[in-house]
C-alpha cells in the first residue's frame, strides 16, 4: 500500500492533516510516553495523522466558521474565524491552525498507533449488561461505549473552540 501524501497547509483544497510529521515529532519529543510514536515508521505516522484529523473532523462540532468555504477550497474545519485564543485575550489567527489543535492531532495519532480506538465497543456489540462469578459481579450501564477520543486530547482543546458530538449533554436530553 502506498503512503498517502500528508498535506497540512491551512485552507488548502487538498489538506488532510492539521499537523505535519515534523510538528508531531516535536510534540512527542517532550512527551514521556512517546515510544509508540517514536518507534513508528514515517509512513505509519503519516497515516495516523491523517486518520487523527479525520477523527477530530467527525467527532467535533467546532465553534466559529471556517475561514473559507468548501467552494473557496478549504476542505478541513480548521483554520476558523471568530474564535478567542487560549488566553481569551484576542482572536485566533485566521490563517493558521492553533498549536492546541496540532497537539491534539499528534496526541490522537499516537493513541491510534497504540490501539484501534475507532473499533466498535466489545461491551456494546456483545450486549453485556451483567457478569457474575460466585460472589463477584460486574454490570455495565446501557450507555457504556468505547471512548474514541482520549481524555487528554479533549483537555488540549479549549471547550469554547468546540464540543464532542454525542457528549453527556445529548445523553441527558435523550433520557428526558
Amino acid at each position: 500500500m502506498a503512503t498517502p501524501t500528508l498535506v497540512a497547509t491551512p485552507s488548502a483544497s487538498n489538506a488532510n492533516s492539521y499537523c505535519t510529521v515534523a510538528e508531531a515529532d516535536t510534540y512527542h519529543d517532550e512527551h514521556l510516553y512517546a515510544d509508540d510514536w517514536t518507534g513508528a515508521a514515517t509512513a505509519t505516522k503519516t497515516v495516523a495523522l491523517i486518520m487523527a484529523t479525520r477523527t477530530l473532523e467527525s467527532k467535533y462540532d467546532w465553534a466559529g466558521w471556517p475561514t473559507q468555504s468548501v467552494d473557496e477550497g478549504q476542505v478541513l474545519a480548521w483554520p476558523r474565524n471568530s474564535l478567542v485564543d487560549i488566553d481569551k485575550l484576542s482572536t485566533l489567527d485566521e490563517s493558521s491552525i492553533p498549536d492546541q489543535i496540532k497537539w491534539a492531532t499528534a496526541e490522537l495519532a499516537r493513541n491510534l498507533i497504540s490501539s484501534n480506538r475507532t473499533a466498535d465497543s466489545d461491551i456494546e456489540t456483545q450486549g453485556i449488561t451483567s457478569l457474575s462469578a460466585g460472589p463477584i459481579s460486574l454490570s455495565f450501564k446501557d450507555s457504556v461505549k468505547a471512548k474514541v477520543m482520549p481524555d487528554f486530547v479533549k483537555a488540549l482543546i479549549p471547550p469554547w473552540w468546540g464540543t464532542l458530538r454525542g457528549g453527556a449533554m445529548w445523553l441527558n436530553v435523550l433520557r428526558g
